[in-house]
């Protein structure tokens, strides 16, 4: 028996595929999940409550490189590594799709942002403590990019986390 989240998403996949919409667009209907582990800043492993388990790319967002194989660790990544395990592990969060934007990178993690049940947007708020770089990828900002770039911009002038010692926005990992 499906459950009503469930049958929801499985109605719009299907209702899609009739009108020939892309499948993109029919699973921008949120999800909830518990997150299972952080692997760094940007990149989260999430029980998915219907699909199981996903590795989540963090939209609109970029951390320094704390687990790139063949680069060193960019300063601040252990930082950014630590925000997202404070404030997500073991959380429950809703998988939000952007529509404007693909549902898989090139690593086949899935390109989501993450919301609490109180409305807390995890991309937003790690450029507000100054723990993420808004990112466009592709030349294609994410629909929530003003809000990020905005809370980025509060980080910076405020000198926190990135913008101040040591790293004071230099955050790029070099190759070994």
């Amino acid at each position: 028996m499906l459950r009503g989240g469930a049958l929801a998403a499985l109605a719009v996949i299907l209702l899609a595929g009739l009108l020939g919409a892309p499948v993109a667009a029919a699973e921008s209907v949120p999800t909830t999940a518990t997150v299972l582990k952080v692997v760094d800043g940007d990149t989260i492993d999430v029980r998915d409550d219907n699909r199981g388990r996903l590795r989540i790319r963090v939209l609109g967002i970029d951390t320094p490189e704390t687990k790139r194989p063949g680069y060193t660790v960019g300063c601040g990544g252990p930082e950014a590594t630590a925000f997202a395990r404070e404030n997500l592990l073991n959380q429950r969060v809703a998988i939000i799709y952007d529509p404007g934007q693909e549902l898989h990178d090139r690593w086949g993690r899935t390109l989501a942002y993450l919301v609490k049940g109180d409305g807390w947007d995890y991309s937003v708020e790690a450029a507000r403590a100054g723990m993420a770089h808004a990112y466009v990828f592709g030349g294609k900002p994410v629909a929530r990019y003003p809000q990020i770039a905005a809370a980025e911009s509060e980080a910076r002038a405020a000198g926190r986390g990135l913008w101040g010692p040591p790293c004071r926005g230099n955050t790029e990992s070099t190759k070994r």
